[in-house]
């Protein structure tokens, strides 16, 4: 049996506030463009992500390098990662995702494997306007079968595995959630639409782990390869209070 791979997420309350001091000056600009609820939530999010990483790589937060480079456009809006660094060692440095369009900010970090995190209020996860999106036509039936009250909840689960999953994938949206079918509600994950990533036909296996959150949020996390992940959260208001590098 394959050890569990090790996967840290950090937890952090919508409404905490930061100064941005460590952010670069990509970091400030994007912030700056942002209306200020989200501003505030993208400072806190890529302030805890600096520290936390600045402690693993034992670098000063302002100087970790990273990199949030769109693949279509060229911005600094996608999907943040770490750059190389003599720290992360051949092939097992970390790998990162954020969250922060949920009740909670998420900073997600695993060694040398892709990761991806979710994180939504099951309230906001609507049954007539994300069933088709979301579901395959399998799962849509599976959920259909369902009592009414338990069907919210269903879904919401099924959309933050799906968006861990796609974000692990580093494909977001761009792959339709209803294009993607999870196999079997525990444990690694076959994915056959990994075609239009790889341009091959064989599935590839995904360690995919429900979050333990408070009442009515539901999360997710994902690692590609095969093998199951162990969680480990942390507080992430603590890690803002630590001393700085």
């Amino acid at each position: 049996m394959r050890a569990a791979r090790e996967v840290e997420i950090w937890l952090l309350p919508a409404g905490v506030t930061v100064a941005g001091d460590e952010l670069d000056h990509l970091e400030r600009d994007r912030a700056a463009a942002l209306p200020p609820d989200r501003a505030a939530r993208f400072v806190a999010a890529r302030v805890l992500l600096r520290r936390v990483l600045g402690a693993r790589l034992g670098l000063a937060p302002d100087v970790v390098p990273l990199d949030a480079t769109c693949p279509q456009c060229g911005r600094p809006h996608g999907q943040v990662r770490v750059e190389a660094t003599p720290a992360g060692g051949p092939g097992g440095g970390p790998r990162v995702s954020v969250t922060r369009s949920g009740p909670l900010t998420v900073v997600a970090l695993a060694n040398g494997a892709e990761i991806g995190v979710d994180v939504e209020a099951e309230a906001a996860v609507t049954w007539a306007q994300l069933a088709d999106v979301a579901l395959t036509p399998a799962e849509r039936a599976a959920h259909d079968r369902l009592p009414p009250p338990r069907r919210g909840p269903a879904l919401a689960r099924a959309w933050v595995r799906k968006e861990a999953v796609l974000k692990a994938l580093g494909c977001g949206l761009d792959l339709e959630p209803a294009r993607l079918e999870l196999a079997g509600p525990d444990g690694p994950r076959l994915l056959p639409a990994a075609a239009v990533r790889t341009g091959a036909g064989d599935p590839i296996a995904v360690a995919l782990a429900d979050l333990s959150l408070e009442p009515g949020v539901a999360g997710a996390v994902a690692v590609l390869g095969p093998g199951p992940v162990a969680v480990r959260t942390h507080d992430g208001a603590a890690a803002l209070r630590r001393v700085r590098l």
